[in-house]
């Protein structure tokens, strides 16, 4: 006990002195730089306590996205400015800078681009399910990932709509199967058919076999898995997967969420991707492919890589990305759709006028889909309003700056050293009256009628990590709409919540509480 009391205060010396000498050397740094420091939000809260308590209270209640607008007024009330960047204390005391600027979002992502990297943290974080991939590496690793991956999503692989068309099939007899046209459904919660859709058309295309999680059971018996064991494998991704999301709010002790369940759900997530993995290490020899005929993403990427794990690895993070963006992305639309009948009622009608009806149907293709602008729009709204990953991070990987932020009227440059981290968040960016009209928080597709892309809409990030699917999602979900649309003439949304729509964060947002809709079947539909 007595060498415990002699240390503590040897050890608080220590620290003391470092964060004073760290101090010194940082404001040399940023007096060297033109820099002015950034507002902070709650300086008392120095161990970052009430700032942990905000978001996890948040994630609680599916008001995040909320808590940080809010934290945002706090800020520009106490500044007496629209403050789009400032400082926070996050435990055990690291300061974490927050940004809203667009001009700061150029810098990270694409004009300062090697000055950012993904967190250690993070990667740490992600590693356990999805390994080093595309989306949880740095440096060459991350460099390899999208040079092996990028050729995948070309034209050429996603204009076969044919991959979707199967599983709209499953999906539409799953919502329309047991009414009659011209009748409606019950009020159902979509989103885990939706998620069951995306998961199954991410199988195929990675795999070559797809897990058929919206059927009730599989006569296919040429298939590695049964049902059973494929329905195993999708429960456990998902499970994981929302561990995952979990433990990033705690940063460097994310591991502390990854208790035994966590890692028995992440083996047999392994196991079941191991399997196809190693069928085709052993098939590559005699050049069999996994495959009936149709672009399969592991056929294409074993002539490049045939270390098992980093296979593995591979895929797991386009499985992720190619599934529940997807799927969440689609469980607004629909949501979205339902609040503002006179929308569906539009995008309908166009529907049905370039791409005809059930039994009537026009031949859709991918250029057809990019074509019709309303559809296009109705897409880019949906995820304006509601961006997939809301929340992105980049950590400095030197000495560094933003451009604007800093000083009384946020205009100078703001320093951020080497290990510090910017945050953005896209829901609170998408909604700025600024950018976007006072009407920001509505869904309002008509505000896309002439507009171009800029740093102030980023729901699939930009710069040289730009996402590699962006096409490939977008094509999916104006697939499935057009389909569904062509079957269903009404929605009812009597039971979803009213206004902005709450979110259920996890590595992906959704619609907390569900999609609970009501559809109404047209006269003649896929039965």
């Amino acid at each position: 006990m007595g060498l415990i009391l002699f240390l503590l205060p040897a050890v608080a010396a220590v620290v003391t002195i470092y964060c004073v000498v760290a101090h010194v050397r940082h404001a040399a740094k940023a007096k060297s730089f033109g820099c002015q420091p950034a507002p902070l939000f709650r300086p008392w809260d120095v161990f970052g306590v009430q700032n942990f308590k905000i978001e996890t209270n948040g994630m609680k209640t599916n008001r995040l996205s909320y808590a940080f607008l809010d934290r945002k007024k706090e800020m520009s009330a106490k500044v007496g400015r629209d403050c789009k960047t400032f400082r926070i204390y996050y435990p055990p005391g690291e300061t974490w800078y927050y940004t809203f600027d667009p001009k700061n979002l150029q810098a990270v992502l694409a004009t300062q681009f090697q000055d950012f990297q993904q967190p250690a943290a993070r990667v740490g974080a992600l590693d356990a399910l999805l390994g080093l991939g595309i989306f949880s590496a740095n440096g060459a690793k991350w460099e390899h990932s999208r040079a092996l991956l990028r050729p995948q999503f070309i034209r050429e692989q996603i204009a076969d709509l044919g991959l979707f068309e199967t599983h709209v099939k499953d999906l539409l007899h799953a919502l329309l199967g047991a009414v009659e046209p011209g009748e409606w459904t019950p009020t159902v919660d979509v989103q885990p058919l939706l998620e069951r859709f995306t998961m199954d058309t991410a199988t195929e295309f990675l795999f070559g076999e797809s897990v058929h999680s919206q059927k009730d059971d599989s006569t296919d018996t040429s298939t590695l898995f049964s049902k059973t064991e494929m329905m195993q494998f999708v429960e456990a991704f998902f499970a994981a997967e929302k561990t995952t999301a979990k433990s990033m709010m705690y940063g460097d002790l994310y591991w502390l969420t990854h208790d035994r369940k966590f890692k028995e759900q992440c083996k047999a997530v392994h196991n079941f991707v191991d399997t196809y993995v190693w069928r085709r290490l052993r098939d590559s020899g005699s050049d069999k492919k996994s495959g009936t005929g149709k672009y399969v993403v592991l056929d294409a990427i074993v002539a490049d890589v045939k270390d098992p794990e980093e296979l593995r690895s591979q895929l797991l993070n386009i499985l992720l990305a190619g599934s529940d963006t997807i799927s969440g992305t689609l469980g607004y639309l629909f949501a979205s759709l339902a609040q503002y009948p006179h929308i569906f009622k539009k995008l309908r009608s166009i529907i049905i006028d370039e791409f005809g009806t059930f039994d009537r149907p026009k031949q859709i293709t991918l250029s057809g889909l990019k074509s019709c602008s309303y559809l296009q729009w109705c897409l880019n709204e949906v995820l304006r309003v509601y961006p997939a990953v809301p929340v992105n991070f980049r950590e400095a990987a030197k000495d560094t700056t933003l451009p604007v932020g800093g000083g009384p009227d946020g205009t100078s440059p703001v320093f951020i050293p080497k290990g510090y981290l910017v945050a953005w968040e896209l829901w609170t960016m998408h909604s700025d009256p600024e950018f976007w009209g006072p009407d920001a928080d509505s869904f309002n597709p008509e505000r896309w009628d002439g507009r171009k892309f800029g740093f102030n809409y980023l729901p699939f990030n930009a710069g040289p990590r730009i996402c590699i699917g962006q096409q490939f999602a977008m094509a999916e979900i104006a697939y499935v709409t057009v389909r569904l649309l062509q079957n269903i003439d009404s929605i009812d949304g009597s039971a979803l919540p009213k206004g902005r729509l709450p979110c259920d964060w996890k590595l992906v947002d959704k619609v907390a509480g569900g999609v609970n809709i009501k559809l109404h079947s047209a006269n003649k539909h896929l039965r």
